[in-house]
C-alpha cells in the first residue's frame, strides 16, 4: 500500500491504516471501528487488492459482504475501482486489469481467482465461499446478521481439500449499539 499505490504529494495511508493492513498480515482478523468519513473502505478495497495480486498464481477468492447490497455496489466496490487507479502497476509486475473482463462494476477476476460480492441477509448462500487462499470482508459489520459471521466461518476451518489453508477476515464499521457481532469482535 505504501510503495505500490502513487499517492498524491503529501499524501498516503494514516497511521491507523497502515496498522489495519499490516495488522490484516500479521493477525488474519482484524476488526476496524471508526467514524465516518476516515478511511475504512479505503482500507478494505487496498486490502482486496493486494491479497488478489499477492495471490494471483494460486486458488484464491474474496467475498465480500455488507449490511445492505448498496453499501456493495455505491460504496465498496466503487472504492476498489478508485484504487485500482491509483495501483502502480509497473511495480506490480503486470498490466491493470482489462475493464469488462477482469474488472467489472462489482467483481475482479484474474487469472486464478476472482472477489465478489455476496448478500448477507441468506447466510445459506455464503457457506461455498473456499479456495486455498481467502479473504472475506465484512463492510459496515455493526449490522450484518451473526448467522452471517456463523456461515462464513466454516470457510476458516482449514483442514480440507474443500476448505481454506490461508484465511484473512477484515470487518469495518462505523460504531453501533453494544450488541452483535461485530461488538463482540
Amino acid at each position: 500500500a505504501r510503495d505500490c499505490i502513487a499517492w498524491p504529494e503529501g499524501r498516503g495511508l494514516t497511521s491507523y491504516q497502515a496498522r489495519a493492513l499490516r495488522d490484516l498480515l500479521d493477525c488474519h482478523r482484524v476488526a476496524v471501528r471508526a467514524p465516518h468519513g476516515v478511511g475504512k473502505t479505503a482500507i478494505a478495497a487496498i486490502a482486496l487488492w493486494w491479497f488478489a495480486l499477492t495471490r494471483d498464481g494460486t486458488d484464491w477468492k474474496v467475498p465480500t459482504t455488507a449490511s445492505a447490497w448498496r453499501q456493495l455496489t455505491h460504496f465498496l466496490w466503487p472504492e476498489v475501482h478508485k484504487w485500482g487507479r491509483h495501483i502502480r502497476w509497473d511495480l506490480v509486475g503486470r498490466s491493470a486489469p482489462r475493464p469488462f473482463v477482469e474488472i467489472l462494476t462489482c467483481e475482479l477476476h484474474l487469472t486464478t481467482g476472482k472477489a465478489f460480492p455476496l448478500a448477507s441477509d441468506k447466510p445459506e448462500t455464503m457457506e461455498g465461499a473456499h479456495a486455498d487462499s481467502l479473504l472475506v470482508v465484512f463492510d459496515e459489520a455493526k449490522i450484518i446478521p451473526a448467522a452471517t459471521f456463523d456461515a462464513m466461518e466454516g470457510a476458516f476451518s482449514g483442514g480440507g481439500a474443500d476448505t481454506a489453508q490461508e484465511a484473512f477476515a477484515l470487518a469495518i464499521s462505523t460504531p453501533g449499539e453494544p450488541n452483535g457481532r461485530f461488538y463482540e469482535i
